[in-house]
């Protein structure tokens, strides 16, 4: 009889245990919004840090040998810019595609404008001419001021985002419009794999379905995206739905391991970020 008190006691506990173990319930298409959400900012960073690389490589005049120290431009695309033009105007053209030292494959143009290319402090707009990278095609403006130029080598912009990004594999269509600040950190000049761009700020994210997901982060806890594994590898993110679901997101604290955890109603759960 003890024995079966014992017993049960510990059924009991074990019931309580798992009793206390709730998962957080993200349903398919809450995964599929962070998923597509997640790489729409990355993708529009990682094209943010390529656009300055393209724009240093054309103005210092550098050849092949000096690409080794770039992370994104090799001998493909094929950069060109007219400093007579007003606006003044790069092409940065992928063709019907290839591959950038980073390994992805891009096809299309990027064609940046500004009232003065060499000038880091100006505005400059991004506008995309049959432009896809990794299978996903961007289309829209994006437009950048930089507000100051530090003498640590890092710098501040304002980014106005919107555009429409068509996944792959059947996973529709979203727009995104964002109002961001970002800082370009540059640890090591001439290495940018060591280089990190910090994000905060708003931004809706909007599927064809009509649902739609207001991302917000504070400048106290901001995007960090890595060059060296061009990942968000910490920050915090509160999201919200147009249809009154909330939760939040905290992507590490630097590693690149592509995971996050999810926070929501109270209960939390990691989950593995899709490339």
């Amino acid at each position: 009889m003890k024995n079966f008190r014992i017993i049960f006691t510990l059924a009991l506990f074990v019931l309580a245990i798992n009793g206390c173990q709730k998962n957080v319930d993200i349903t398919v298409n809450d995964d599929l919004l962070i998923n597509q959400e997640t790489v729409a900012e990355q993708t529009l960073v990682d094209l943010d840090a390529l656009v300055d690389e393209a724009i240093g490589l054309k103005l210092l005049g550098l050849k092949s040998a000096a690409i080794d120290g770039f992370y994104y431009v090799n001998s493909c695309p094929v950069i060109t810019m007219n400093l007579n033009a007003t606006p003044k105007v790069m092409t940065i053209d992928f063709g019907t595609g290839c591959k950038g030292k980073d390994g992805k494959e891009r096809s299309g143009k990027i064609i940046v404008t500004s009232t003065s290319l060499e000038n880091f402090t100006i505005q400059r707009t991004k506008t995309f001419e049959n432009f896809f990278v990794e299978g996903k095609k961007i289309e829209g403006t994006v437009t950048r001021t930089l507000s100051f130029d530090r003498e640590d080598h890092s710098k501040v912009a304002n980014v106005k985002e919107d555009v429409t990004i068509t996944f792959p594999d059947n996973g529709g269509k979203a727009s995104r419009k964002s109002n961001m600040t970002r800082e370009y950190q540059l640890f090591v000049l001439g290495v940018p794999k060591d280089n990190v761009i910090k994000s905060w700020g708003t931004s809706e994210f909007t599927r064809v379905s009509g649902i739609k997901l207001t991302k917000t982060i504070e400048e106290a806890n901001p995007l960090v995206f890595k060059m060296e594994c061009h990942q968000i590898v910490s920050g915090v993110v509160s999201f919200k739905t147009s249809d009154n679901r909330s939760w939040s997101i905290d992507y590490g604290t630097g590693a690149c391991d592509n995971k996050a955890v999810v926070t929501k109603d109270g209960q939390t759960k990691e989950i593995t970020l899709r490339k």
